[in-house]
């Protein structure tokens, strides 16, 4: 018996061709893993940013879990933008790490912002800015912040790299 023309059977196709599902699907090589790190690392920077003036300049409290959520989100997304462009892909490994990494960073680069800010916003004080950066060194700061609002904080850091993770899919 043989197939009516324009019918295709079952062994009519090549033994050769993968699974399309499995074909469509991209690796990671070189070039988007580079892309994923300079995106990300932009994207650090300007979390880091509006993280620090939330927290230094505007004295966000509670409201800096949301900033951390929203800034380790958008790290991850421009990391999995960066380097699939809306391919399909497996998760990887290596971008989720990368986008925690990232994500920790921005957090401890906002807390360095908040810090200068602080010290820079000192009221009545008659040093000059070198002499408040020497006053307070960045790890009192932080101890200090910690000492007032240590749950806050320590949230608003486990869900940035947290959502940097996730989202970095």
């Amino acid at each position: 018996m043989s197939a009516a023309p324009g019918s295709h059977s079952p062994s009519s196709a090549p033994a050769s061709q993968p699974d399309a599902d499995e074909s469509e699907y991209l690796s990671l090589d070189r070039r988007r893993a580079l892309h994923a790190f300079d995106w990300g690392a932009l994207a650090c920077i300007a979390v880091a940013l509006v993280y620090g003036l939330s927290w230094g300049a505007v004295n966000l409290q509670f409201g800096l879990i949301a900033v951390a959520v929203m800034g380790g989100w958008l790290i991850g997304a421009a990391i999995r933008r960066a380097a699939w462009r809306s391919v399909a892909h497996h998760p990887t490994r290596r971008l989720q790490l990368l986008g925690a990494s990232f994500g920790v960073v921005a957090w401890f680069g906002g807390a360095f912002v908040a810090y200068l800010i602080s010290r820079a916003l000192l009221p009545g004080s008659d040093f000059s800015f070198a002499e408040r950066l020497a006053d307070v060194t960045f790890g009192d700061y932080l101890n200090q912040q910690y000492e007032a609002g240590g749950l806050v904080h320590a949230i608003s850091l486990a869900a940035m790299a947290i959502m940097g993770w996730r989202s970095a899919r």
